[in-house]
């Protein structure tokens, strides 16, 4: 468009449409293009970080969860702790409900995701951080 309006509409004049027009619009683009490149390299970094530090989280509660059985195990007295350590241990579900006999049953969900990471969530692309 902009070769078209300098060249063969040249001497044609619209209204807030020329040349010139067109040419700092494009600029403007190519300026928030920019904006946004470097604005999505960070949020990479960001989420990369996020990323190792959960990893780095799921490990040593890994290791948390190992100590506790030890002890508990040393310590077979505290019947609290025991529970607590088993239910840590129970298989996340995958949903909400599960199917048996042909029908839904509620459950409730497992507590170990959110006991050791509370609120740890992988931000999208889409949602600011």
């Amino acid at each position: 468009m902009i070769e078209l309006f300098t060249n063969q509409l040249a001497k044609v004049s619209f209204p807030d449409i020329d040349a010139a027009a067109l040419r700092r619009q494009a600029e403007d683009l190519r300026t928030q293009s920019k904006e946004v490149a470097r604005i999505r390299e960070s949020l990479d970094a960001a989420l990369a970080g996020f990323v190792t530090r959960l990893a780095t989280l799921t490990e040593t509660a890994m290791r948390a969860v190992a100590y506790a059985r030890i002890y508990s195990v040393a310590h077979p007295d505290q019947h609290a702790l025991a529970t607590a350590i088993a239910a840590l241990s129970e298989p996340a579900e995958i949903s909400g409900a599960s199917v048996t006999s042909g029908s839904k049953r509620r459950s409730r969900p497992s507590r170990r995701s959110a006991d050791l990471f509370e609120n740890a969530t992988i931000p999208r692309h889409d949602e600011p951080v």
